[in-house]
């Protein structure tokens, strides 16, 4: 997949849920991008695709502070993880919990759980 196919499909899926995509880099298969969602939160988006699958991955959902809510990522560097090298750092980058969202897609929708919650 293309950083221009994804772009458009994350358009066309989230547009109700995101205010405004901000591109910061596409690189072939590979894309940064943020998505400033309605709350004033904003979710950093950095992928990277060989052909049709996810090969890397890192979704920073940040509140309007820019203090971290949740951080997910797929770098292989905490082995201790259950679901190494899925993991996500919940509050500060320290505290780490293992992750079953693997995907943007699992991401936004624990994001809007959330903030339904909130309200």
């Amino acid at each position: 997949m293309t950083a221009i196919d994804r772009l458009l499909e994350i358009e066309a899926r989230f547009a109700e849920a995101v205010e405004k995509i901000v591109p910061l880099e596409f690189d072939g298969d590979a894309l940064k991008i943020v998505l400033h969602l309605k709350d004033g939160g904003t979710l950093r988006v950095v992928e990277q695709w060989k052909n049709a699958r996810l090969e890397k991955y890192s979704y920073y959902w940040l509140a309007p502070d820019n203090s971290l809510r949740i951080g997910w990522d797929n770098v292989p560097h905490h082995k201790h993880v259950a679901t190494f090298p899925h993991h996500k750092h919940v509050g500060t980058r320290d505290t780490l919990r293992p992750s079953e969202e693997t995907s943007l897609e699992d991401v936004l929708r624990v994001v809007l759980d959330m903030k339904s919650e909130r309200s």
